[in-house]
């Protein structure tokens, strides 16, 4: 069922000799990014057919220790993606394990996607590859309709947070509890990162003028705090699940100061 777009689309490389197998209930997506082997199928009854066909087969020697080293390493290595790592690593162990988790395209967002742990199917809420600004907050007030005796808490950009920021008065008014956390680095960071990188540093639209969100949330009658530091973030989340009443927890970066992310998505050649 996956597209396999980072894969087909954006890798600057692909392991020599490497094979795809994919199973899709699509059969055109067989045709558009065309597979070493396709299986046409629903998932449960594709891997149930392969599982019987594995039967009676030599079994290869375990893998799990390689498979851990591996995992071990990536985790080590993603400790690089500053702050968002550090802040995500808070927010995963103050989230109750059945808690929900929506992101949105922003920094934070980006990194979650590698850098947040998931304990239960459909907790982690994204708007995947559409990428659409203004998704996270607005969409966990839905989640929280759906799943009232469940903690939910969003995080959002600046930029896509002022996309929705209206929604305050909906989540006051009916007293819907997520907790907002907005990571505001008063700019659209990737524009402006390629700006920078691919542009020649030529900025243009993609630094902002933010509204002060503690003092805007509180003129909607939100409960509404300030973290600058991923330990002040640990107590103020705890505190704001605690209310059991809509939050916004402003989170203060530099601008252009936050690491990319994008190493880890878009691989760069190997040498």
């Amino acid at each position: 069922g996956s597209r396999l777009e980072l894969q087909y689309f954006r890798w600057r490389w692909m392991p020599k000799g490497l094979k795809v197998v994919r199973v899709d209930i699509d059969p055109t997506e067989m045709v558009r990014l065309k597979p070493d082997v396709g299986l046409v199928t629903e998932s449960a009854a594709g891997v149930r057919a392969l599982i019987d066909e594995l039967k009676g087969l030599p079994v290869r020697s375990s893998r799990q220790a390689e498979l851990a080293k591996l995992k071990a390493d990536a985790t080590e290595a993603l400790t690089s993606v500053q702050p968002q790592e550090g802040y995500l690593r808070v927010i995963r162990d103050v989230l109750p394990r059945d808690g929900f988790f929506v992101e949105e395209v922003s920094q934070v967002g980006f990194t979650a996607r590698m850098c947040f742990p998931v304990y239960a199917a459909r907790h982690y809420v994204t708007c995947g590859y559409q990428d659409n600004l203004g998704f996270g907050f607005n969409t966990a007030l839905g989640v929280k309709i759906a799943n009232p005796d469940k903690a939910v808490v969003s995080v959002s950009g600046d930029g896509g947070f002022m996309f929705g920021v209206q929604e305050l008065a909906t989540a006051k008014q009916f007293g819907i509890a997520v907790v907002a956390i907005v990571f505001n680095n008063q700019a659209y960071g990737n524009v402006r990162r390629d700006q920078q990188t691919v542009y020649g540093n030529r900025l243009l639209g993609a630094d902002l003028e933010n509204p002060d969100f503690v003092a805007l949330a509180k003129s909607f009658g939100v409960m509404a705090m300030r973290a600058d530091s991923p330990e002040e973030l640990r107590g103020k989340l705890a505190e704001a699940l605690d209310a059991n009443e809509p939050v916004v927890i402003e989170v203060s970066i530099p601008r252009g100061s936050d690491s990319s992310p994008w190493p880890f998505i878009h691989p760069a050649p190997l040498s």
